[in-house]
């Protein structure tokens, strides 16, 4: 007989798949996207059960548990601060006046096909299996299915041991070139966009930092790291703060300045230039500088190699991208991505935000969402992360060297 499980929460899971589509904003959805596209979604442990009534043999939908949903939320939350529900009287099915209805567990999905598999056991009576408790759930027994989950969950570690090895390659080769001589170039970007249409793009932030051997510390490094902000002149009327903190007029390193969007691509092309600091008409007045034409000349001779960083740096390269900059990504040598190294400091397939990142190496961060100062504490994030690996996996000999000692 299988344990009773009324004292018990569940969820409609088409329901929990809609959710940020149907209580969040269009902005907030489009950083949710990662965690609630179909792939993503189905990537994590779920215990799949479905409800149905014994005497009709009606069912009442697909369901996961509460507590695993409530997880599942605050996890999201956590890394993208858009603010989900987690109450249960928001989530959990409400069965009231549906007492004939219960819950039979029908197996663990990790993967898309995991679950794929799992629907095809609900069709009939003859795939009924004893629900067992919540907290130790089986894996399915239907014979047609084993090996293919076997191959499945194979594939998907395979996946993973690439992944992580590719983070402790991109740590290994931060940790070699960011306190060296060599010609290097690091420049970090972030886009800020309004949050009510991601296609328009109101703020641009770069910082750049030439590496020196001599420098074995983020104190000694940040005195030559150098920032710019700048707020994209068409697009100056669109404002954030509804979904958004909107920090565009806090820039902590420096004055920001108006650009054409037309010029956005001449700015960072002169940024990377280590020879060349842009020239700002002179401004007396209170407020970002307009500085429609001071890129029109671009000193184009650097012998430095460029290295992109950024913070989930795919999505400041879709955006580079929209601003026709795609042509001159195959310029950089190498591209870091803070939130993988991170996963690889941490040991954890978990993302982070900025804000929790620079929390965790003991950054001060001021005023996010700045794009300015984004760019800015993403690339003190690389570099403090860098030096620490650095420090981590070096003989001890050569740290006390190096140290002085």
């Amino acid at each position: 007989m299988p344990p009773n499980t009324t004292a018990q929460k569940f969820c409609l899971l088409k329901t929990i798949r809609r959710w940020p589509y149907r209580k969040t904003s269009k902005a907030s959805q489009a950083v949710l996207k990662r965690f609630f596209d179909k792939e993503p979604f189905f990537d994590r442990p779920w215990d799949i059960y479905v409800a149905e009534s014994p005497e009709s043999g009606s069912l009442g939908g697909v369901v996961v548990p509460f507590d695993q949903v409530k997880t599942f939320f605050e996890l999201a939350q956590s890394e993208t601060e858009v603010m989900l529900s987690t109450r249960d009287r928001d989530l959990a099915l409400n069965l009231s006046g549906s007492s004939g209805f219960v819950f039979r567990f029908i197996g663990n999905s990790q993967s898309q096909s995991d679950y794929d598999s799992l629907l095809q056991t609900i069709s009939g009576p003859d795939s009924r299996v004893p629900m067992p408790p919540i907290s130790q759930p089986s894996g399915l027994a239907q014979p047609g299915s084993f090996n293919q989950q076997r191959l499945t969950k194979a594939a998907k570690s395979e996946r993973r041991q690439a992944q992580l090895q590719n983070r402790l390659n991109m740590m290994k080769s931060a940790a070699e070139i960011v306190a060296s001589n060599k010609d290097y170039l690091f420049l970090s970007v972030d886009i800020e966009s309004w949050e009510k249409n991601h296609d328009i793009i109101t703020e641009l932030g770069l910082t750049r930092y030439f590496p020196n051997a001599e420098r074995q510390d983020l104190g000694a490094m940040e005195k030559t790291i150098q920032s710019e902000h700048f707020i994209i002149k068409e697009h100056r009327s669109y404002k954030n703060g509804d979904y958004v903190a909107d920090a565009s007029g806090h820039f902590e390193f420096g004055e920001s300045k108006y650009i054409p969007l037309a010029n956005i691509k001449a700015a960072i092309t002169s940024f990377t230039e280590p020879d060349t600091v842009p020239q700002h008409p002179t401004n007396t007045s209170d407020g970002p500088k307009d500085v429609s034409d001071s890129f029109s000349e671009l000193a184009l001779n650097s012998q430095r190699q460029l290295v992109l960083v950024g913070h989930d740096v795919n999505a400041d390269i879709e955006y580079l991208r929209k601003l026709r900059y795609d042509a001159e990504l195959s310029q950089f040598l190498m591209v870091f991505d803070t939130m993988e190294m991170w996963r690889a400091m941490a040991d954890t397939p978990n993302g982070i935000s900025l804000s929790r990142l620079c929390n965790e190496l003991g950054i001060v961060a001021w005023n996010l969402h700045n794009a300015g100062n984004d760019a800015r504490y993403t690339m003190n994030a690389f570099l403090e992360m860098a030096l620490r690996w650095k420090k981590k996996t070096e003989p001890l000999d050569t740290q006390q060297s190096s140290e002085g000692w």
